[in-house]
Order: structure tokens, then C-alpha cells, then sequence
């Protein structure tokens, strides 16, 4: 029976407890002290290596025959790449050199290196750097007045005489001229209107168009100018010697100038006063066909010197010609 359990120990693993005697001094009767159980160890897992794999075999090349044709592979030869240039960022993308050899190309002028000078007086004085410009000028002129003495007769009064004559001119840009980055007027046109003042207190009214072009493009380049209108008598003195306004029909006056920038010009030019002789109008208020011819100078009243002249010739005209029908 004790080999049967001691062999089941075994099997199982389990040290069989010893059994102890019992020390010296302790009572007989006390039992036997139970037996401590005993730590087994467990067996460790038996790990096993596993096999590596055979390296694969790899087929044996096969020799070519003669008679098999075999193409040759040949890698292209690196050819040198040039290195490219860095662009500039951002303009100008060519420099003045490049300009000017384009300018140069194409017959144009160089660009200017210094701003034109600002017109002065606010353009209030005519200058290629404005583009639009209101101005007054003054005229001051001799004249060489004709006038039909009688439709009756072939007699015909001629005498000399002044003339003044004040307007507005409103120059409106015709052709434009554009050098780098700067524009100049090189032809402008516009409306224009006054009055006229000869001898014998006689005042014309005019309406009409005056055009100024440009030679160049400083502020004394010379300039030619030209101005037509339609004239109407307002006032003349009557044979009483009495201002009094005169109904006439429309007349006609036209000048040309050579002027130096839009200080003033020497201008020529005529007028013709168109008759009102019709039957069914009387004596008094008929009027017959006159016109003159004049020279002189037209500038604008802003540096003083043709306002003055103006004035001048307003003054010493008006007397009344002996022997000439107003």
C-alpha cells in the first residue's frame, strides 16, 4: 500500500515528506506537526530551432548558341547641360541698355532723363504740358477800314484806325503727344468768344473756333495759331453822336498768328461786315457793307503787357472819322 501511494508521488512530481523526529523536551502527546507543503518547480517549455530555409537555387545561365543573334546594349554617352542663367525677379525685365538699342532700332527719340518744367500760373497761361487751359487775350492792332459810301454811287471810304479786341479762349486737346511718361499737347481746339472795339464807339460781338499747334515741346516753343468767328454789331455812335445799339447782319473775321509759347503771337487777318440793304428797310437803319484789315499783336492778359496795349488802343480809336457814315 505505502509502495502504491510512493509510487503515485512520483508520477505526480512530489517530493515525499519526511518524517521528523521530534526534538528532545517536547510531550509525547503532542501530534505531529502537519507537513508544509512543498513548492514544485514546473518544467520550462522545451523550445526547438527551427530549420532555416534553403537559399533558392537560381537557374544556370544559358550559353547562347552561334547561331542565335543576340542584340548589344549600349547606354548613350551624358551629353553636358549648360547652366541656365537666373532671371531677375520681378520688373523691369529689361534694362536701359536693352531700351535704348530698341529705341535705336526703330529711329525714336531717347527717353527724357529730367521731368518737364510744371506749367506756370495754373495753366492759365497755354502750355504744352496742360491739356485743357481756359486763357483771355488781349489784341491790340492797327486797321485799315473800307466802307461802301452809298449803293448808289462808287464811292468808298477808306481810313485808318485801331482795333482792340478781347476774348476767351477754351483749349481742348486735339493731338497728344506721348514721350516716356510725360504727354503733350501738340494741337488743341476749342471755342472762343468776345468783343471787338474800333473808332466811332462801335462794338462787335464774335463767336467762333481757335486752334493753336505746337512746334515743340518746351514752354517757349513756337506755336501757330489760327481763329475764326462770326461777328454781330452791338453799339456804334450815330450821326448825332449818340451810342445807341445797331441791328446788322452777321459778319465774318479770321486771323492767323506766330506765336512763341502761349505768351502772344503777331497775327494778320480781316473782318467783313455783310450789308442790310434790303428796300423794305429805312434810311436810319440801313447798313452798308464795310470790312478792314488789320496787324498786330494777341497775348495773353496775364503778364500785363498785352492787356495794357489793349487798353491803349481802346482809348486812341475811339474818335469819330470825318466823313465816314457809321
Amino acid at each position: 500500500m505505502l509502495t502504491t501511494v510512493f509510487g503515485l508521488g512520483l508520477a505526480l512530481g512530489l517530493e515525499p515528506a519526511v518524517a521528523t523526529e521530534p526534538a528532545p523536551g517536547s510531550s509525547a502527546a503532542a501530534p505531529a506537526a502537519a507537513s508544509e507543503p512543498v513548492a514544485t518547480a514546473e518544467a520550462e517549455p522545451v523550445t526547438t530551432a527551427e530549420a532555416e530555409p534553403a537559399p533558392a537555387m537560381e537557374p544556370a545561365p544559358v550559353a547562347a548558341s552561334a547561331g542565335d543573334n543576340v542584340p548589344t546594349v549600349t547606354e548613350p554617352a551624358e551629353t553636358p547641360v549648360a547652366p541656365t542663367p537666373v532671371a531677375a525677379e520681378g520688373p523691369p525685365f529689361y534694362t536701359d541698355a536693352d531700351m535704348a538699342a530698341l529705341r535705336d532700332r526703330y529711329d525714336l527719340p531717347p527717353l527724357p532723363t529730367e521731368a518737364p518744367q510744371r506749367a506756370r500760373w495754373r495753366c492759365l497761361i497755354a502750355d504744352p504740358t496742360c491739356t485743357f487751359n481756359v486763357e483771355v487775350n488781349a489784341t491790340s492792332a492797327y486797321a485799315y477800314r473800307v466802307q461802301q459810301g452809298s449803293p448808289a454811287s462808287d464811292a468808298i471810304s477808306r481810313w485808318h484806325s485801331g482795333r482792340s479786341q478781347y476774348d476767351v479762349w477754351v483749349n481742348l486737346p486735339g493731338v497728344v503727344e506721348t514721350h516716356g511718361k510725360y504727354r503733350y499737347t501738340r494741337l488743341s481746339l476749342g471755342p472762343k468768344g468776345g468783343v471787338i472795339v474800333s473808332d466811332s464807339k462801335t462794338l462787335w460781338g464774335n463767336a467762333g473756333l481757335a486752334m493753336r499747334y505746337w512746334f515743340g515741346r518746351g514752354r517757349w516753343a513756337p506755336t501757330l495759331e489760327l481763329s475764326s468767328a462770326l461777328t454781330f454789331r452791338l453799339t456804334t455812335e450815330n450821326m448825332d453822336g449818340v451810342i445807341a445799339t445797331r441791328r446788322s447782319p452777321i459778319g465774318v473775321t479770321a486771323d492767323v498768328g506766330f506765336g512763341l509759347g502761349g505768351f502772344g503771337a503777331l497775327i494778320i487777318g480781316g473782318q467783313y461786315d455783310s450789308p442790310l440793304a434790303r428796300e423794305d428797310v429805312s434810311e436810319v437803319a440801313r447798313v452798308y457793307p464795310s470790312g478792314m484789315f488789320f496787324v498786330g499783336f494777341r497775348g495773353n492778359i496775364v503778364w500785363g503787357a498785352p492787356a495794357a496795349a489793349a487798353v491803349g488802343t481802346t482809348a486812341l480809336s475811339q474818335r469819330a472819322a470825318p466823313g465816314v457814315r457809321p
